[in-house]
């Protein structure tokens, strides 16, 4: 893989960064109270529920963008599509979780997505709602990107790099839990703006500041739906829903001063990711005019490398890892407290544990299984994309009828819908892998995005249930 060409000082911007965040993170713990086992917990955890608007939005917003590298690839690859693929849908999914759930989770009482559709559904449905919701919230990746640039920047190998990358990212969630992921956040959010700022001006001052570039890419890459099937823009659309499973949002939600913060907080942070998208998009197309056939997955990288100079190279490279880590951060964190609250709690020897060490455990198991699934599967489209496509479709239904007065489903019937749900959709996208002769009628389904078959799937079984339960 391509190196970084860089010098002292931005070896030094590098390793400044990763100082400031360690310091910003240890020193956040310091203002988690020292009472009983529950005020700890609920600092550890929520930030004690008093978090504002700035900080929900800087948090929001720096956690929304952590598959910088993948968003890098998907322009590259295909042009301006990925502005409604990662951008449009979610803008638009994020709006409704504004108007219509925001203020169901921040007057829950519940810190989980979990321990919500368990007070509905009973307990075993907590389980089996935490066991699908690992596979979204393992860091996997953020942890793959962070393994790329770490390669790029040091020359170590790959897994070297993986491991390096990922230790170094995570080490002061274990001392401050949510509020060291609040409090660096923050700033990361600043870097990650400025990083991007700086690399579209100087990359429209490499070409000049003549737009007329962009004439030279493929016909497709200028096209808003890129020549897309319409199952493969709707899959995107209904991966998009993922916002209203993921646990991050949850979270966050319920970490806010007041209801109003985290409707406008969603509200705010939609202006933002227009604006960082409008920079990541035109970087992702000027990087495709200028540098055809380079690998897909390094377009700002390879961009960054030939336009900045040193210093502000260093810190471009220090604004990926911000938008990357901010997100790491998140996402092991939530997985850490999932492993911890809702498996290793029902484990003998994890039981007098108290909540917070047990999520620090969670925390390092996470991340050796976000290292694994990011070896095993290089690719940060790939995993997103079949993810998300078996979480959504198990929990969404379910989710959204736990916020009902009315029990729509018997708890026997939501566990079904999970199960069932998840089981039909990892099947399907293994069939996908290994049955390669999509044309033969006898596997013409195949054909389907796993999305699109994973919510048909679950629409089925939801109008079975809701019959029955008619009847």
């Amino acid at each position: 893989m391509a190196q970084f060409s860089l010098n002292a000082f931005d070896v030094a911007i590098i390793i400044a960064y990763f100082t400031i965040i360690l310091i910003i993170g240890v020193l956040s713990a310091k203002s988690i109270r020292k009472g009983s086992d529950s005020d700890t917990t609920n600092d550890f955890i929520l930030a004690g529920r008093k978090v504002t608007l700035p900080f929900f939005v800087a948090s929001l917003v720096a956690t929304w963008y952590g598959n910088i590298l993948g968003i890098g690839e998907f322009v590259y690859s295909k042009g301006l599509v990925a502005w409604f693929c990662f951008g449009i849908v979610y803008y638009i999914s994020a709006f409704f979780y504004a108007v219509f759930v925001a203020s169901n989770v921040r007057n829950s009482v519940f810190q989980s997505i979990p321990e919500q559709i368990a007070a509905k559904f009973g307990e075993r449905s907590r389980v089996i709602s935490s066991i699908i919701i690992l596979f979204i919230t393992f860091p996997a990746v953020y942890v793959l990107m962070v393994g790329i640039l770490f390669q790029m920047f040091t020359g170590f190998n790959f897994i070297a790099s993986i491991i390096l990358g990922t230790a170094i990212s995570i080490i002061y969630l274990s001392f401050g839990g949510f509020r060291s992921n609040i409090a660096t956040n923050t700033m990361q959010f600043i870097l990650m703006y400025t990083g991007f700022g700086t690399l579209l001006y100087y990359s429209l001052k490499f070409i000049n500041f003549d737009i007329s570039v962009i004439n030279n890419l493929p016909v497709s890459h200028k096209q808003f739906f890129g020549g897309e099937s319409w199952q493969y823009i709707l899959s995107w659309f209904l991966i998009s829903l993922q916002t209203f499973v993921d646990p991050s949002f949850y979270q966050r939600c319920s970490t806010t001063k007041s209801t109003r913060i985290a409707q406008r907080g969603i509200l705010i942070s939609i202006i933002f990711w227009f604006i960082f998208d409008s920079l990541t998009i035109m970087c992702g197309l000027i990087a495709k005019a200028k540098f055809p056939g380079i690998e897909p997955i390094l377009a700002y990288p390879t961009l960054s490398n030939n336009v900045l100079p040193h210093i502000l190279k260093g810190l471009f490279i220090v604004s990926m890892l911000a938008t990357i880590i901010s997100t790491m951060d998140s996402y092991s964190f939530l997985s850490g407290l999932i492993i911890g609250k809702e498996l290793l709690s029902k484990i003998d020897i994890f039981k007098k544990l108290t909540l917070t060490n047990r999520v620090r455990i969670g925390i390092i198991v996470s991340c050796i299984f976000a290292i694994y699934i990011a070896v095993l599967i290089p690719s940060a489209i790939d995993i997103i994309y079949k993810t998300s496509s078996i979480v959504v479709p198990a929990l969404l239904i379910p989710l959204l009828a736990s916020y009902t007065n009315k029990k729509i489903f018997t708890n026997t019937q939501a566990n079904s819908l999970m199960v069932l749900s998840s089981v039909a959709t990892i099947s399907f996208v293994i069939a996908k892998e290994y049955v390669k002769n999509g044309s033969n009628s006898l596997f013409y389904f195949l054909n389907m995005e796993p999305m699109v078959f994973g919510i048909l799937i679950s629409l089925l079984l939801s109008l079975i249930f809701l019959t029955k339960t008619r009847e």
